[in-house]
């Protein structure tokens, strides 16, 4: 098979979690000892990102930047065709929620969540309502539909008007190797160079609301009160959304125990993560919750939510809470933060949970979906 791969959409270092899903679906699909080709057609800005080492894998890249949505979305739509049927592709699959909709070949398009229909009123309504438009008719339109959970497909059973089967759950994974750690005193540097002392709970900042950092911080005070426990929380990431802004702002930061990093790259976010007593994470909307699988293959205990697919990925190597209620959070921070051999079993059920995911079974059963629909287009 000629299998055309969609990363139109990928601005290396923008699009978060859609990318870390290309680059593993990639690497499982090198593990595979399979005769298929694989024709990636990616854009100006992603050209060079992925690097392959085998000749069944050919990068095009195409004459359109994925910053210019305008001229993505007339790129993919109009002109990806004329790509496809010079490389004589057998099938095409978008990984980024967006799929060609006229095209002769099977295809196939990842949505991974409905972050769009969850709180999508943060984009501009013009983006917004193409965005929505797009989503729809290439669930609607294409052949097969790949998500990350089984939350994340129930959610598109819930808004559009498709048949059960058409969906086909593959998890993300996260590879070892890529969490190899520095020596102990080059983290320990990482450690000094932000100020942060241990010990300390590790959360994931963002500027999207379902990240519930608000709520956090509340219970996170909460904890504290009459030294409770003597942890800091370190906050990494994006700023965060403006109402949990404010409430950061209410704080004295020179002599608060909230730190917030700003953005880090990927070796000084595992120099800090490896040092926390655990990860804690609030959100109440996910299409899956990867830095639970990235916490536990560092051996970091996890206190997560227990809504959306946190449950269902966490499975029983978590404690988890009520992300709605203050009160329930920083009862969960309590209980971890002064018990120890409550961490140290946690630890060890993170390392049997990872077992459950590796990228080379979702490109196994993404490769099962591609050879199902040939067969049947046969």
């Amino acid at each position: 098979m000629r299998i055309g791969l969609n990363l139109l959409y990928l601005i290396p270092g923008v699009v978060g979690g859609t990318e870390t899903y290309a680059r593993g679906l990639i690497s499982g699909l090198k593990q595979l000892e399979l005769n298929h080709e694989y024709f990636i057609f990616m854009n100006r800005e992603s050209a060079g990102v992925v690097q392959y080492d085998s000749p069944k894998f050919k990068s095009i890249i195409c004459p359109v930047s994925a910053s210019n949505r305008k001229s993505r979305y007339y790129f993919e739509q109009v002109k990806l065709r004329h790509y496809l049927n010079k490389y004589k592709i057998h099938l095409l699959h978008s990984l980024g929620y967006v799929s060609p909709l006229f095209l002769q070949c099977p295809t196939v398009v990842t949505v991974p969540d409905l972050n769009i229909k969850a709180f999508g009123k943060q984009m501009q309504v013009i983006r917004r309502l193409v965005l929505e438009l797009f989503i729809r008719q290439s669930v609607i339109r294409s052949n097969k539909i790949i998500t990350i959970s089984e939350f994340s497909r129930n959610e598109i059973l819930n808004e559009y008007c498709v048949p059960f089967d058409k969906i086909v759950v593959t998890h993300l994974a996260v590879d070892r190797d890529d969490f190899k750690i520095n020596h102990k005193t080059e983290s320990m540097n990482t450690l000094v160079q932000f100020r942060i002392n241990q010990p300390y709970i590790l959360a994931f900042s963002s500027a999207y609301y379902n990240k519930n950092i608000s709520r956090l911080i509340e219970a996170f005070l909460e904890a504290k009160k009459n030294n409770k426990i003597k942890h800091k929380l370190i906050l990494i990431g994006h700023s965060p959304h403006p109402i949990d802004n404010e409430k950061y702002a209410k704080l004295n930061l020179k002599n608060s125990d909230i730190i917030w990093t700003g953005y880090l790259n990927k070796q000084q976010v595992i120099d800090i993560l490896k040092h926390a007593d655990f990860l804690i994470f609030p959100s109440f909307y996910e299409g899956f919750g990867l830095p639970i699988l990235e916490a536990m293959a560092v051996g970091i205990p996890v206190v997560c939510s227990k809504a959306a697919s946190l449950p269902e990925v966490a499975g029983d190597a978590a404690v988890f809470f009520d992300p709605f209620s203050v009160k329930d959070i920083a009862v969960s921070i309590e209980s971890v933060a002064i018990n120890s051999p409550l961490r140290a079993k946690l630890k060890q059920k993170g390392f049997e949970n990872l077992k459950r995911f590796s990228w080379k079974k979702s490109a196994a059963e993404t490769v099962s979906v591609y050879e199902e629909l040939l067969q049947g287009s046969k």
